[in-house]
């Protein structure tokens, strides 16, 4: 009998089914993870196909050697030896030195593979959970890949994570399908494929859910790491603006360290700015500035926006929010940017070609945002503008650290500025939480190495500027042979392996980068060294013109990235660590002409449109604003105003519109340039009143902006809605993914077990009841640990489960039997059998076995795939 069942299990038909059914799917997952681990593990060459052909033949050997009764480590000792004689064979087989590494490295990676596959194999042929540990095992591995990616859409998350959660569902269910296959069950064929194809239905379903529910959270994941690139970047490079839908230039919200950086150079804007060297009339650029960024996060190597940033002095309104010439102030900044020493206020004028009519940007601490107009002339290559005001340092210049060479004027100013900050040598009366949170750095060998780099490098060093001189000079230092150390490049590479610090390979080893590269690691070596540091990001002010001093023109290539340090007293100063780039100080054209006269609208105002007349070009508006020669009025209660708009220009952000786009209801800003405007008598100039009794009739007005109200409430609240995304919100969503199948997987059980339960009570059809009754019966008894085994059903149901429980289950198989086999109609006592059957049995059973226990067998998903695999009656 014993040596029956020793056939039995290791039988021809089951390995065939086990081969067929596990190791083949099992070769095709890990050959998909081979060719996606080549796409970013340089040492394994992209050899996948070879690597899987290994991987393939130890999963096969392992299986088929395993499925009879051989001992796991008396056969695996054996193995490893032979591997290891093979691979000494091979180091001496080859005498060059890069040769025999190079064959050697790969016989090690083909060996690791077939042993794997023989590991694999062993477990399905003797381990019941190895397709649980497996699938867990393919999912960890899968995720670190993923994390590991610095190009990340919404559509390669599908395609990584939908084959591994297939495999997944499927080997688990098979795996235990093939451990209870009945090979005596007639249409034994038909009924494993009719399974399988009833798996792969509700696989299909239950992934089409999953991705459907967590659809927002890959394009969320897309948005934050794939940095929401235009199809016209470079694939895998890196960029510091994003372009929009519209076609239009904004900032991001994080910077990634990649191979690569993706820029054009098309113009972005131009702006005027009002800063001079004291008792000259050379211009000292200022840079603008987007953002700080404040924290880094060690899994994908990015620097990222921090909102909850101690001080947060930075003013980011919204310009096509105001109403033109109208006004936004923030003066909170001021104090928060904890600078009071040699500061004066400094205006700029900023004029949009590619930029975002959302975004704001000037040189820090701005406070002052006024929306203008762009004259008529410029309005095709300009398409909006704004004033900035800002507070800023003496000692803030974009000539920081770098002088052009020669200019005495800047050398001087920038030796007056180092021996100023000299006086400057702790930060002792600062607080300890905006301490502790701007020289924050993270634990670890890589930042230790960083530590031990910043130590050496300011040895000689005792001032904070000297330190940070020391750094500069380091970047600027050359080797042994007289060439520079360090080298711009848009394209420095990336390490060959993707879980490498991006960081300490530019610092330690490819000493090429751009300006993330370093500004990131100016940023760790600063706050190494105690000194408090943040990343700023925006546009490099490069001063091109000799014709129109003061005017600056910002192309895409400008986008830049640099560190500030703060200085108790003097606040937040630039500090600009790159090596120039000569390609970004050169234009791609000739900067053009500047709308250096600058109409000033004598009349404005703010409203809505209660009546448009496209014929007589007349336009009615309830006016709630009005700023007359300059003087701004906030109107109690509105007024109505007729205007002529015969020779306005109406606008939107995305540019000129017809009089048509006008609507009743349109939240707009009118503004004139009139010179009927010009010389109105009146007896009391804080009257808007008396104004608007004045003003012609109809006003005549030069320029309507339409403000979209509705889309940009809109916005804000689609703004609201966006969360940070999470530094490990991939790790997150592939973990409750996992946890979301392992919950379905054992409720399943209980959920099968409702459906019999309620068609048992609910069917009306006296032979169905009776079916369905047997069959939530017999479910019940099977999931408590009551199974038929090799017994008849009347005999299980009379000798083990009746007289277990004292039930009538006995009583009631005779009459289901009769009514399924036979063509006798019931009596009137046999449908009474069945209708008074199941309710009265389960609720003893359930009486005679406690709650826990009941709880936990129901948690055995085997016993149910046990229960749908033995033969039914």
């Amino acid at each position: 009998m014993r040596q029956m069942k020793i056939e039995k299990k290791y039988s021809a038909k089951k390995i065939f089914a086990r081969i067929t059914l596990l190791i083949i799917p099992a070769i095709a997952i890990g050959a998909y993870l081979l060719w996606h681990l080549n796409e970013y593990y340089g040492v394994l060459e992209s050899q996948w196909a070879t690597e899987s052909l290994f991987l393939a033949t130890g999963l096969i050997a392992g299986c088929l050697f395993y499925s009879f009764r051989f001992r796991f480590i008396t056969t695996t000792l054996p193995l490893l030896l032979l591997l290891f004689i093979i691979g000494k064979i091979v180091s001496n087989i080859y005498t060059g030195e890069f040769t025999a590494f190079y064959a050697i490295t790969k016989f090690y990676i083909f060996s690791f593979l077939f042993f794997t596959g023989w590991l694999a194999g062993w477990g399905f042929a003797r381990l019941r959970w190895f397709p649980v540990i497996l699938s867990s095992l393919i999912m960890l591995l899968q995720i670190i890949v993923i994390s590991n990616t610095s190009d990340i859409t919404a559509k390669k998350l599908v395609l990584a994570f939908a084959p591994v959660l297939v495999f997944s569902f499927y080997i688990v269910y098979t795996a235990e399908l093939v451990r209870n296959m009945n090979e005596d069950e007639p249409n034994f064929s038909w009924f494993i494929v009719k399974k399988l194809l009833g798996f792969v239905v509700a696989a299909g379903i239950i992934l089409l859910l999953i991705f459907s529910f967590y659809k927002k959270d890959f394009l969320a994941i897309e948005q934050q790491y794939g940095g929401g690139k235009s199809e016209t970047q470079t694939p895998n490079k890196e960029s510091l603006t994003k372009e929009n839908k519209d076609g239009t230039v904004s900032n991001k919200k994080q910077m990634g360290l990649s191979g690569g950086r993706s820029s054009t150079k098309r113009l972005v804007f131009i702006a005027k700015l009002d800063n001079y060297f004291p008792k000259t009339d050379l211009p000292n650029p200022l840079y603008f500035t987007y953002d700080y960024y404040t924290k880094f996060d060690t899994l994908t190597q990015t620097l990222e926006v921090d909102s909850l940033m101690p001080s947060n002095d930075l003013f980011q309104p919204d310009p096509s929010k105001i109403p033109l010439y109208f006004t936004q102030t923030d003066s909170s900044v001021l104090l928060k940017s904890k600078g009071y020493l040699d500061k004066k206020v400094v205006s700029t004028e900023v004029y949009k070609a590619l930029l975002s009519p959302k975004e704001f940007l000037a040189p820090a601490t701005a406070f002052f945002c006024q929306p203008i107009a762009v004259e008529k002339e410029y309005k095709q290559q300009f398409k909006s503008a704004y004033r900035a005001k800002m507070m800023v340092s003496d000692l803030n210049s974009a000539y920081f650290v770098y002088n052009p060479a020669g200019n005495k004027v800047l050398e001087n100013f920038q030796t007056q500025r180092f021996n100023l900050l000299r006086q400057i040598s702790n930060w002792n009366n600062e607080d300890s939480a905006f301490m502790s949170y701007y020289t924050f750095i993270p634990k670890g060998d890589d930042f230790d190495s960083i530590r031990a780099l910043a130590k050496e490098i300011t040895k000689n060093a005792t001032t904070p500027i000297d330190k940070i001189i020391a750094v500069r000079n380091y970047f600027l230092s050359t080797d042994e042979t007289g060439q520079p150390l360090f080298k711009y490049t848009d394209n420095p590479g990336v390490p060959g392996l993707p879980s490498a610090s991006k960081l300490n390979y530019f610092l330690f080893q490819n000493r090429k980068g751009y300006c993330a590269y370093y500004a990131g690691a100016t940023l760790f070596l600063l706050r190494a060294l105690g000194i408090p540091t943040r990343v700023s990001t925006g546009f490099l002010t490069m001063d091109r013109s000799t014709k129109n001093k003061g005017w600056y023109w910002f192309y895409e290539d400008q986008a830049h990235a640099w560190t500030q340090v703060y200085f108790p007293g003097y606040g937040w100063l630039d500090f600009d660590t790159t090596i120039p780039s000569t390609e970004q100080q050169q234009a791609p054209a000739p900067d053009g002409t500047p709308p250096i006269t600058v109409q000033t609208a004598l009349f404005v105002t703010h409203g809505k449109v209660i009546d448009v007349d496209t014929l007589k070009k007349r336009v009615d508006m309830s006016v709630s604003q009005m700023i007359y020669h300059d003087k701004t009025f906030d109107l109690k209660k509105p007024v109505t105003l007729n205007m002529d708009v015969s020779l306005a220009t109406i606008t939107r952000d995305s540019g000129e519109v017809p009089l048509s786009e006008l609507k009743v209801g349109n939240e707009i800003t009118a503004l004139s340039f009139s010179d009927q405007f010009k010389n109105i008598s009146l007896k009391d100039s804080n009257s808007y009143q008396e104004i608007v009794e004045k003003i012609p009739t109809p006003a005549p007005i030069d320029e309507i902006k339409i403000i979209d109200s509705t889309k940009e409430q809109q916005q804000i609240a689609k703004e609201i809605k966006k969360q940070p995304a999470s530094l490990t919100k991939i790790i997150w969503i592939a973990i409750s993914i996992l946890a979301l199948f392992i919950l379905l997987i054992f409720s399943l059980p209980w959920l099968i077990f409702q459906w019999f339960n309620y068609k048992a009570r609910h069917t009306k059809a006296i032979r169905q009841k009776a079916y369905w009754s047997y069959n939530a019966a017999a479910y019940y008894c099977n999931q408590l640990g009551y199974s038929r085994d090799e017994m008849s059903p009347t005999q299980f149901a009379k000798e083990k489960i009746d007289a277990h429980f004292k039930t009538n289950f006995y009583s009631f198989m005779l009459v289901y039997l009769k009514s399924k086999y036979s063509k006798e109609p019931l009596t009137h006592s046999d449908e009474n059998v069945v209708q008074n059957f199941y309710p009265t049995f389960y609720k003893t059973v359930k009486n005679k076995i406690p709650f826990r226990e009941r709880f936990s067998k129901f948690l055995n998903y085997y016993r149910t795939i046990n229960f749908f695999s033995k033969p039914k009656i």
